[in-house]
């Protein structure tokens, strides 16, 4: 399947490896369209360490998504399918035509950011 030299290299790097958590680094631009804006880790970190201790259990991917954004984790109130949560997200995806306009008329009423 691989070559010899390429088994050698494979076999080489995995052998010595080891497993470690990962890190972020401390400035990730948020697009090169954006290279001054920096996607803020250390916040999302925070939030979730808030809200872990206030659920006592484990967080699923959609909730460390989502409370990792939250404006204020300390004080908001989180019950599943009562509260309305306040968020801070870093970015929006747009999908379809009314999204786009909705982001036009942010653009021609001057406002800088959303």
């Amino acid at each position: 399947m691989f070559s010899r030299s390429a088994a050698r290299v494979f076999k080489s790097s995995t052998l010595g490896a080891r497993r470690s958590m990962a890190t972020a680094p401390q400035k990730v631009p948020m697009s090169i369209h954006e290279p001054n804006k920096y996607i803020n880790y250390q916040r999302i970190e925070d939030n979730l360490d808030i809200v872990r201790k206030r659920l006592n259990r484990p967080l699923t991917l959609s909730e460390k998504i989502i409370y990792g954004h939250l404006d204020n984790a300390a004080e908001q109130d989180i019950q599943r399918g009562v509260s309305y949560l306040q968020l801070r997200p870093d970015r929006v995806v747009c999908q379809d035509a009314t999204a786009q306009m909705a982001l036009l008329q942010f653009m021609s009423a001057g406002i800088p950011e959303v």
